[in-house]
């Protein structure tokens, strides 16, 4: 039996920031959790860790690899069968490239943007049957800010990876459209800061600068967006917690 929960869809979501959300959610039990999975291997290695921990969760595996538009579909097909809509999507899954040419551009962008970009669209019908506003956070990143890249002052002005910066600056550029597409829905870019699981590059210099953190603090803020907390800042850039954290586009 499908549950009666609000339904989330977690992308990339057994490693990293998208296995500490599904976790997350799960163990509060406010939402159904669908832990969006390539690999169904890993995807049921990761569920099977969350229900051990959780067994009272609703989480489900739905084996979803973004770059592939017939994995999109039978996702879509799968959820609108089994749930009959969506509440929020956690757009997750990514790729972060050290080094750069015309093939790592393409394909970083492949990646981060046109395939969140294609899992959203064809998530619209299921979001639109939402009995609550539907959000849609796509994890981006600081580095994706224009105002950062050129501002020595700030921590992440030295910082390389331009195949990544440029896939998140387009990301946030697809946040702004989404949000101008639906007014009335919660459409957020995210940021979930220097995570140790995350960005392997940065990795060693930032945890020991203190400035690193474990992926359960991004979970959190994460949830806090998909429970309403942040609903004002809407079709904005944010980062944290709390209300007012925000970065410049």
């Amino acid at each position: 039996m499908a549950s009666t929960k609000p339904t989330v869809l977690v992308t990339g979501g057994n490693n990293g920031i998208g296995l500490a959300t599904c976790e997350l959610l799960a163990s509060k039990g406010d939402f159904h959790v669908l832990l969006g999975s390539r690999s169904s291997a890993k995807g049921s290695e990761a569920l099977s860790s969350i229900q051990s921990k959780y067994p009272n969760s609703t989480i489900s595996l739905i084996e979803l690899d973004i770059t592939s538009d017939a994995s999109i579909a039978a996702a879509v097909n799968h959820i609108t069968t089994t749930y009959g809509s969506l509440s929020g999507l956690v757009n997750n899954a990514g790729i972060c490239p050290t080094t750069f040419s015309r093939t790592i551009l393409r394909d970083t962008l492949e990646t981060n943007v046109t395939s969140h970009a294609a899992v959203t669209q064809a998530f619209l019908p299921l979001l639109s049957k939402s009995s609550s506003v539907p959000h849609i956070i796509y994890v981006s990143s600081v580095l994706g800010s224009t105002t950062v890249r050129s501002d020595p002052s700030n921590l992440a002005y030295g910082e390389d990876y331009k195949a990544y910066r440029i896939s998140k600056a387009a990301l946030n550029m697809l946040v702004a459209c989404n949000a101008w597409e639906h007014p009335d829905w919660k459409v957020f870019a995210y940021c979930p800061g220097y995570v140790i699981t995350d960005l392997a590059g940065m990795r060693e210099a930032k945890i020991k600068q203190g400035f690193a953190k474990g992926p359960e603090g991004s979970a959190r803020g994460i949830d806090a967006i998909l429970t309403g907390k942040r609903d004002e800042e809407s079709g904005k850039f944010l980062f944290g917690e709390a209300v007012g954290q925000l970065y410049p586009w």
